[in-house]
């Protein structure tokens, strides 16, 4: 079952990423923590694994697997760059 956030959200990096290239999301609004172990493509995981803890970024996530908080991380349509 794939189920998919339809809407860009706002995340904060609760940690970095960890040495088998997963990381935990916080959505602030809903309080929630998100595992992210898939990414879209290797540049996005690059650029999530070169950011602090505590950094905000917007994504987009698809639910990946049959464990219920296991996700994959997608730029949003508009976001070519996770950093400035």
């Amino acid at each position: 079952m794939k189920t998919e956030r339809s809407e860009p959200h706002e995340y904060r990096i609760v940690a970095e990423m960890n040495p088998n290239n997963a990381i935990n999301l916080l959505n602030p609004s809903a309080n929630r923590v998100f595992q992210v172990v898939d990414y879209e493509d290797e540049e996005l995981r690059e650029e999530l694994a070169a950011l602090p803890a505590g950094k905000l970024v917007e994504l987009r996530l698809d639910r990946i697997g049959g464990r219920a908080n296991v996700w994959q991380a997608r730029r949003p349509a508009n976001v070519a760059s996770l950093t400035p």
